[in-house]
């Protein structure tokens, strides 16, 4: 065997056993998996809060006869303030707080008053005689009816956007909820005013001195009614909203609102109070929205 033949057989019995070791120690590369994208949450999507003020045009409150003497007070305006959801492009929810309109009155009149006549006779500086006794005939006063309303809601609507038209988006919707109205009523109070003394004196020296006096505040105070009560209530609406900017929308609408079971002071046409049961709103309202997000 020659040289060179004994070299390649050395050669090659060192490298066969250093080949499975090179193949042990291999690793194979590591692939990691991107992160997905961070996506910021909008917290607030979808939410939106609202106001708006309003005007009952049907003055539910006024009668269109006023018996003379009957002066009114009717507060026609309204408003509201709120929070709304929008579900998606169409359906959105809303719950709000009001104030609605609200009314008082005052019926004056003329009435008798019963009050005290006192007769004193006095004789140098003695009293001699003192008397008492109803003033007759009954003195004439002034008298009054005296009654107020006032009325809060609070209610959760739905409403139906139809679609925005460059810029306008009519909807309608409807809402129920619940109403607390109060009432006062006082009727036939008196203003009793003392009578001015009237003195006479005799030729024996006797003074007589006629006075007239009222009687206990409280006999002239007539009588007093309240309640308070919760109620419900339902509205139905109707109106469009007008985007201003990105955030916010000007609306208007009209709303119609029922307190079938509310309780309230009225009048009739001769200037009689009384107690009503059943109100209705008509209001044309003009409103904010301001969307958060």
């Amino acid at each position: 065997m020659t040289f060179k033949s004994l070299t390649a057989l050395a050669l090659a019995a060192v490298l066969m056993p250093l080949s499975p070791v090179h193949a042990a120690d291999y690793d194979p590369p590591i692939y990691v998996d991107q992160a997905p994208d961070y996506q910021p949450v909008e917290v607030g999507s979808g939410w939106y809060l609202r106001g708006d003020v309003g005007y009952a045009f049907n003055k539910p409150y006024e009668f269109s006869e006023t018996a003379a003497g009957v002066s009114t007070g009717t507060q026609a305006f309204s408003g509201s303030v709120g929070m709304g959801y929008h579900f998606n492009d169409y359906l959105r929810g809303e719950l709000n707080f009001g104030m609605l309109p609200t009314s008082s009155f005052d019926n004056a009149f003329t009435t008798t008053c019963a009050r005290t006549q006192t007769t004193t006779v006095v004789n140098t500086g003695v009293i001699t005689s003192q008397t008492s006794a109803p003033e007759s005939p009954l003195a004439s006063c002034n008298g009054s009816n005296n009654g107020q309303n006032r009325a809060f809601d609070g209610m959760a609507s739905a409403f139906v956007d139809l679609g925005t038209y460059v810029g306008f988006t009519p909807y309608v919707g409807g809402g129920v909820g619940i109403a607390y109205t109060s009432y006062s009523l006082t009727q036939n109070a008196r203003n009793c005013v003392n009578g001015n003394p009237v003195s006479t004196t005799d030729l024996s020296g006797n003074t007589t001195t006629i006075t007239v006096t009222c009687l206990d505040p409280s006999n002239y105070a007539g009588t007093s009614s309240s309640e308070k009560q919760f109620s419900l209530t339902y509205s139905l609406d109707a109106g469009f909203a007008y985007q201003v900017s990105k955030n916010l929308s000007l609306d208007v609408g009209y709303q119609y609102v029922a307190l079938p079971s509310a309780k309230y002071v009225s009048f009739d046409n001769t200037g009689t109070p009384s107690i009503s049961k059943g109100l209705s709103y008509q209001t044309v309202k003009l409103g904010l929205r301001y969307d958060l997000w």
